[in-house]
């Protein structure tokens, strides 16, 4: 599969990560990795083993994160008297035949932490405008509403001389028909 110098990162990861990095490489849509070069030795395929044994820790660091925070907000604590007294004892001793297998759904995962980033980023940033362009668009209100009210005062001293002009006409018109008779 990887090369043995390899041997040390993918120890470090669950053999379905370390499986579906080596198809993700040989399938990869737009640049696939040959075969000779996965099983070689390759500092291309060194970077992406590294890249998913960070993925997957950080993963990991997170989710007992998660684990501790909710033990600390919801601690849970048996009884100190026995509720169950007619129950049975039941004791299990590991043989070592069971094998831990975790797989998990990075991308998926990380995916939906991208997209609450987003959206607190998208929140901040509207506060942001918010406080920044109200006493902007407060001001071009205000001018826009000047300009509306100057207007209509223009537009009524037009409509004021229209009427003096039609009065000064026919005064004129009158005057001439009372100098031609």
């Amino acid at each position: 599969m990887f090369h043995s110098d390899y041997k040390l990162i993918t120890d470090r990861l669950p053999n379905s990560l370390v499986k579906r990095a080596y198809q993700s490489l040989l399938n990869h849509s737009k640049n696939p990795v040959p075969l000779e070069m996965i099983s070689g030795k390759s500092g291309r395929i060194e970077l992406y083993l590294r890249h998913k044994l960070e993925v997957y820790e950080n993963s990991l660091n997170r989710k007992r994160k998660n684990m501790a925070q909710e033990k600390v907000l919801r601690p849970r604590s048996w009884p100190e008297c026995n509720v169950f007294p007619a129950s049975p004892a039941i004791y299990v001793t590991d043989n070592g035949t069971q094998s831990i297998n975790i797989t998990c759904d990075h991308e998926e995962e990380n995916n939906r932490w991208v997209m609450n980033k987003l959206k607190v980023f998208r929140q901040h940033l509207l506060d942001y405008n918010k406080r920044t362009f109200k006493k902007f668009m407060q001001d071009i209100e205000r001018e826009y509403r000047e300009r509306v009210t100057a207007n209509k005062r223009l537009r009524c001293e037009v409509e004021n001389l229209k009427m003096q002009v039609q009065e000064a006409e026919k005064e004129l018109a009158s005057m001439k028909s009372n100098s031609s008779h």
